[in-house]
């Protein structure tokens, strides 16, 4: 075999993605799945690659140590860890591993602006794309749109959402702009611990131009010395009480479409990055006036009797859901709390603090509802055996002027297939109430 071959491994979004790149550029190309002979079934895109691709030779995994070494490179989805057995073979034959990010920066010649985060990074990545749409910029990345489809967009620029997985693996950071939102404990079932995770996280500052980061994280701070913005550690980038200041400027809160004050960081953040593109205060402005959120993020879906009903699926770790805790709490609101699901081993003790704090009643449902239980002293809580029960006992609970709120705190795998699945059937049991 020829030494010109690319295998790729797995065969999500990413890995489709890749092929058919690849296929485009070279027409040399294997895939393997480890899923594959025994959960074939659910491989995302195994038909699509036997139909669209015949040329695409399927390797299953018990030939894979065997075929390695023939191989150029082996281009690797995010979700695999470092020390997957199937890349040890690849390591053991030197055989080097990408993975689609070092394709994408390898064929792109105009900025690539670089955004991640324990949370926020989607909501900072929509933003900044809203922003900069004038001139031409794609989001892409772990966002949705895999960042190899999108070079079919000729952009002016990209603006790429990146998770650790996709950076831990990433050869060299070469990025215009890199950002980090915040980071907390998240993803340890993957990462070998906290300062590994934090490690990966900060692999996108390597070789950056300017760097925006949280003033008030000093874990998201670069290692070296770079021009960039702290923010909420610079006056003329922060949050305050009256709403944010965007260079220097102060844009009012009833000015601001987003709710919440973790909301209003990203809105800075995502300026901030903007401004330095290019972005001008009135387009900034207007999107700060009109960008009311993603999907499942402190979404508002319903107010039902003066009650409102919010929508924050999304938040699948504590950070999450103590940041959307502490912003949706402003101003001394009644605030029911919906929380549970797949814990990832996560510590629930700050989680506890903020309840203590701006909750007053709980409703838990899922398979580690009672692992949260365990941490509330100080709060009344009780357990719902679905999250349709739970949005009813919490209307129950609920009075005029009350916020209830789904924050789960936790993936979703335990009852849904992600959060988006359990996002939708929340808003559908507010809707229920509306009948």
């Amino acid at each position: 075999m020829s030494n010109d071959f690319t295998m790729v491994l797995g065969l999500g979004n990413t890995g489709i993605s890749v092929i058919r790149h690849l296929q485009s550029k070279e027409g040399h190309v294997h895939a393997c799945d480890s899923r594959l002979g025994r959960q074939t079934g659910q491989i995302p895109h195994l038909s699509t690659v036997r139909t669209d691709f015949p040329n695409v030779k399927i390797v299953p995994p018990r030939r894979f140590a065997k075929a390695v070494a023939d191989f150029s490179r082996v281009v690797a989805s995010p979700g695999l860890a470092l020390d997957d057995s199937l890349l040890k073979f690849a390591e053991i034959e030197r055989v080097p591993i990408v993975g689609d990010i070092d394709l994408f920066l390898d064929e792109v010649d105009v900025p690539v602006i670089g955004i991640t985060g324990t949370n926020g990074k989607s909501t900072t990545t929509m933003l900044v794309g809203e922003m900069l749409c004038a001139k031409g910029y794609q989001v892409c990345g772990n966002i949705g749109l895999p960042v190899l489809d999108a070079l079919s967009s000729n952009a002016a620029g990209y603006i790429v959402e990146l998770s650790s997985f996709q950076l831990e693996r990433l050869n060299r950071a070469q990025f215009d702009v890199a950002v980090i939102t915040n980071i907390a404990e998240d993803h340890l079932d993957h990462h070998s611990s906290m300062a590994q995770y934090i490690a990966s996280k900060k692999r996108i500052y390597e070789d950056c131009e300017f760097a925006v980061y949280n003033g008030r994280d000093s874990r998201t701070r670069p290692q070296s010395d770079r021009p960039g913005i702290a923010v909420d550690g610079d006056l003329d980038w922060r949050v305050v009480e009256q709403g944010i200041v965007v260079a220097g400027t102060l844009i009012p809160s009833d000015r601001l479409a987003l709710r919440g004050k973790h909301n209003h960081f990203n809105l800075v953040a995502a300026s901030a990055v903007a401004h330095h593109m290019g972005a001008n205060l009135d387009t900034i402005e207007h999107v700060a006036r009109t960008f009311k959120g993603l999907a499942h993020r402190t979404q508002l879906i319903a107010i039902v009797d003066d009650i409102e009903y919010i929508n924050d699926s999304k938040a699948t770790n504590v950070a999450a859901a103590v940041a959307s805790i502490h912003g949706m709490s402003a101003g001394g609101r009644d605030l029911i709390l919906i929380a549970g699901g797949d814990s990832k081993n996560a510590d629930f003790s700050k989680l506890a603090e903020a309840i203590g704090e701006h909750v007053r009643h709980v409703v838990l449902f899922g398979r580690d509802a009672s692992r949260i239980a365990e941490h509330l002293h100080s709060v009344e809580f009780e357990f719902a055996n679905s999250l349709e029960t739970a949005v009813t006992r919490a209307r129950e609970l609920a009075v005029p002027g009350t916020c209830v709120m789904l924050s789960p705190a936790c993936a979703s795998y335990d009852m849904f297939e992600n959060f988006e699945q359990r996002g939708t059937s929340f808003a559908a049991a507010v809707r229920g109430l509306m009948t």
